[in-house]
């Protein structure tokens, strides 16, 4: 055996370091981005992006309800400053809405701007907590798409894994929505909570499942949605979703979500997220 076949060789020692430092990298990366990957959830967590990293995810939308039927096209982009601090923005390039029996519309919907701060790290029993607003940008030229007003909603995040090596992640949120007063409609702020819990089957595949509340936007009763104005004018909601999420290779998932609320409405969501590394 030759000096250079040898596993005591200073070169053959730095391969395998090399080597096992490279695969040690691929699979941090793997395992924290999956955490990212928060499709099909509409509930935050507290699983920022690394710092310089930029998490991509389009999502086509549709329900149905007893009131009609709507369609839209998401996108958000969500990138990492530090390790502690992210900003995510949210537009809707395609929204079209087609209320039973009347007019409907298509165009832009509106665009959501949200700054995340990792306030508390996950430590023993003790959650992760982030401090998050969000900014509603009124883009939607339709009234019927858009109140043509801002929205301000602060709201806290706590993210905790339980069960053996973290096999399961549960968040909740709080927060308050400060809502922009269109014209001739009245309009209360709201009172959002969201609960969500993510299964960790295989390194490839996730369960999840989430509920949510949010107090009336309108002044009136009932839990539709005001027939005059925008969706986003609604009354009492409450919504309960179940979905899955597969990685497909490290940085890419594809994921599915079906959502059902208080006014029998149904809402599909098939989603693509993709994590690109600065």
């Amino acid at each position: 055996m030759s000096d250079h076949a040898r596993i005591g060789d200073p070169m053959q020692r730095r391969n395998i370091r090399v080597t096992s430092t490279v695969l040690a990298m691929m699979a941090l990366i793997a395992g924290a981005v999956n955490i990212a990957a928060q499709q099909p959830l509409e509930t935050e967590t507290a699983r920022l992006p690394f710092a310089r990293a930029m998490l991509i995810g389009t999502t086509l939308e549709y329900q149905s309800s007893p009131q009609g039927s709507e369609i839209a096209f998401p996108f958000a982009f969500e990138y990492g400053l530090t390790r502690r601090l992210a900003v995510l923005v949210e537009p809707v390039f395609y929204t079209g809405i087609n209320p039973a029996g009347k007019r409907g519309a298509r165009g832009p919907g509106d665009l959501e701007a949200t700054v995340q701060f990792l306030a508390r790290e996950e430590r023993g029993w003790a959650p992760a907590i982030a401090l998050s607003a969000e900014v509603k940008i009124p883009t939607a030229r339709n009234r019927l798409i858009g109140t043509g007003k801002a929205d301000f909603t602060p709201y806290v995040i706590a993210s905790k894994r339980f069960g053996a090596s973290g096999r399961f992640d549960a968040h909740a949120n709080v927060g308050y929505s400060f809502l922009g007063q269109p014209a001739g409609v009245t309009v209360q702020n709201t009172l959002n909570l969201a609960l969500a819990l993510e299964t960790h089957l295989t390194p490839r595949w996730d369960l999840l499942g989430e509920v949510l509340s949010t107090t009336a936007a309108t002044a009136g009763e009932g839990g539709g949605e005001n027939s005059t104005t925008s969706p986003e004018i609604a009354g009492a909601e409450q919504v309960g979703m179940l979905g899955a999420r597969y990685l497909m290779r490290p940085g890419l998932w594809l994921s599915f979500g079906v959502t059902y609320d208080n006014t029998r409405a149904v809402l599909f969501r098939p989603g693509l997220t993709f994590e690109l590394p600065f």
